[in-house]
């Protein structure tokens, strides 16, 4: 059963984390990279279907540029490791491999 809790926490965290972050980022946005950003059906497609894999699309496209797309390669990163980490103590907690 401790096995389930942990698959389901890194399925959530595996959207939650992304949405969190280009939510963030949508807010702090200028209006013309605004208007570059996903529509919110495109963005939640993209964050549940993609996870952390979505933030470097999302971030090269709202700046056009591989500084953009680096910084989305960065928080993809951290999301990963985020991720990563939450399940390892969850694991942890459980006494699980």
């Amino acid at each position: 059963m401790s096995e389930i809790l942990v698959l389901a926490a890194s399925l959530v965290l595996n959207a939650l984390l992304p949405y969190l972050i280009v939510r963030r980022d949508l807010q702090r946005l200028s209006d013309e990279r605004l208007a570059r950003a996903w529509t919110e059906a495109s963005f939640c497609s993209a964050v549940v279907a993609f996870g952390p894999l979505s933030l470097p699309i999302h971030f090269a496209k709202t700046r056009r540029s591989l500084a953009g797309f680096g910084l989305g390669v960065g928080l993809a990163l951290l999301s990963f490791g985020l991720q990563a980490l939450a399940v390892a103590l969850l694991s942890a907690a459980f006494g699980l491999d």
